[in-house]
């Protein structure tokens, strides 16, 4: 037994040796190591994904049919809506238009002002035009108010008498020059569609149902009565943090405006959207500042009433849309662009 020992020391060795010298199975150096499979997080369900239309990936109501009571206004609410001037477009009556006055269905003062001025159509030109730089300077303009105390605004929609402190803004046009603009002026902006959707539709949204719509449009959750939303962006491929908004109200809105919808989970439910995806564009409307919600930031987390976009400054309602002609080198108009298509 003590002459054996020896030799299962050294068959043990042997062995050892000899499977060290196995080749290792081949390796793919771009593939995730096992420690990083373990640490990675797993993909976001859709319902865990506010956002997931705006990547392509369908939310989990894409797909829902129109709810059998789209209305949800308490109580509910049977107004026409007075546009007091001369529409800007040439548009064409809708449900809304008759059922939904231009305070919407708001019960505070704050919201009525707030929902009267988003559907003001009779700023009077000419229009200034803007850019990016120019929103800054106004949302600068405005959170400056805001650390002086004198100016509140993202819980809930500002006092009706500190709207006034909207006006007379100091900011830049779009060549640089200093202006003075403010809530209600007639601007025109430039910038490639980032998304386009008919937003707070019952589509939307990522909780046990869709969105309800939205308080200005008498809470209808269809999309008829409610706006589309347009991200603008200085480049085709900018982040939605850094867009600016542009808003084109469901009010009398023309038919070919309602195929303005480039969004994965809207545009399916609209009959025949238009190609408007990283499209060039210049939006003219109302300056409106969305004194219900704040800014949000490219990373982190946002409030309740923050979302992605580089101020709450808006081009809303859009009293003109103009494509550039890449065949012509210049602006047309949405209808004569849209020709054929």
């Amino acid at each position: 037994m003590k002459r054996a020992l020896p030799i299962v020391i050294l068959v043990l060795t042997l062995t050892v040796l000899v499977s060290s010298c196995q080749p290792s199975p081949s390796v793919n150096p771009n593939a995730p190591s096992p420690a990083a499979s373990v640490s990675a997080s797993p993909p976001a369900s859709p319902g865990a994904t506010p956002n997931a239309e705006k990547t392509g990936t369908k939310g989990p109501h894409c797909d829902d049919p129109p709810p059998a009571n789209p209305a949800t206004c308490t109580p509910p609410i049977d107004q026409p809506f007075v546009v007091g001037c001369t529409l800007p477009f040439t548009g064409q009556n809708h449900d809304i238009d008759q059922h939904c006055p231009n305070e919407g269905c708001a019960k505070k003062a704050n919201d009525k002002a707030q929902n009267r001025i988003k559907n003001n159509f009779c700023s009077a030109g000419p229009a200034i035009e803007i850019s990016a730089t120019s929103i800054d300077k106004l949302q600068a303009a405005v959170d400056q108010l805001v650390q002086q105390g004198t100016f509140k605004y993202g819980q809930s929609a500002p006092d009706p008498a500190d709207r006034a402190k909207l006006h007379d803004l100091s900011t830049v046009d779009v060549n640089g020059n200093p202006v003075q603009l403010g809530e209600g002026k007639l601007v025109t902006f430039e910038g490639f569609v980032l998304d386009a959707k008919h937003d707070d539709t019952y589509v939307l949204g990522s909780g046990p149902q869709g969105f309800e719509g939205e308080g200005v449009n008498c809470k209808n959750s269809l999309f008829d009565w409610n706006d589309i939303h347009v991200a603008l962006g200085e480049t085709p491929g900018a982040e939605d943090c850094s867009s600016v908004t542009a808003e084109i109200s469901p009010h009398f809105r023309p038919a070919l405006w309602d195929r303005f919808d480039s969004n994965a989970c809207t545009s399916p439910h609209v009959t025949n959207p238009l190609p408007i995806k990283g499209l060039r564009v210049r939006i003219t409307g109302q300056l409106f500042f969305d004194g219900s919600h704040t800014p949000g930031p490219c990373e982190g987390l946002h409030g309740v009433n923050s979302f992605p976009r580089r101020s709450v400054w808006e081009v809303h309602p859009a009293y003109a849309i103009e494509v550039f002609d890449i065949s012509k080198n210049k602006f047309v108009t949405l209808e004569e662009w849209a020709q054929g298509l």
